[in-house]
């Protein structure tokens, strides 16, 4: 019986483990741009109209 609760308890903490490691992969889509365009600018919080490229 003891036994059993030493497999069970075991197996419960590889799996967290695995769980966790699998967790802090990087995703493929999470990557960042190399070049911002307005839009992303905006939903960083940049105002693309205030930046040295703009001409009003």
């Amino acid at each position: 019986m003891i036994k059993f609760f030493l497999v069970a308890t075991g197996l419960i903490i590889i799996g967290f483990f695995g769980v966790r490691r699998i967790s802090k992969l990087p995703s493929r889509y999470d990557r960042k741009p190399r070049h911002i365009n307005s839009w992303q600018a905006l939903d960083q919080g940049i105002d693309p109209s205030t930046n040295d490229q703009a001409t009003t």
